[in-house]
């Protein structure tokens, strides 16, 4: 299975992979919760040029939910959304048995110490500040470990 999965690799970076199928046994998904869906692109762009995919949902109802079937390898979770806010939706994420362990960091315009303890409190992996840059998504997804 090594051997066919560096294989895959290698035609994909050659691009002469013509099934998608291959593609989710190769990059790591990336869950992106956020009502603005242009911040979701810019992070989604940024997730694409470093060899991941990138899954968006528009609230924390639709982003547990896809937390669960789509099984990320990351989520990024925006903290200031107008239904739910993303602490609460960390919070239940971590009260779910099914979805406790997921690797999960933050996203708000403003990073401050309260952002920062709570973020910790709940287990996060940090606090991007937004709009998200490339160096430091780069830096959560090594955290991550993908």
């Amino acid at each position: 299975m090594v051997y066919l999965q560096a294989f895959a690799a290698v035609c994909y970076w050659c691009r002469h992979i013509q099934d998608d199928s291959w593609r989710e046994l190769l990059l790591s998904k990336v869950l992106i919760i956020d009502d603005d869906a242009m911040a979701v692109r810019m992070a989604g762009f940024i997730l694409k040029k470093k060899g991941h995919t990138a899954v968006g949902a528009e609230n924390g109802s639709d982003g547990r939910a896809k937390l669960l079937s789509e099984k990320p390898a990351l989520t990024l979770l925006d903290i200031e959304m107008p239904d739910e806010n993303g602490l609460d939706v960390l919070k239940a994420i971590r009260a779910d048995a099914l979805t406790a362990d997921a690797k999960v960091c933050l996203m708000t315009g403003t990073v401050d110490d309260k952002v920062l303890s709570a973020a910790a409190e709940l287990g996060a992996l940090g606090c991007l500040e937004k709009p998200v840059q490339a160096q430091a998504l780069e830096d959560v997804l090594k955290k991550a470990g993908i």
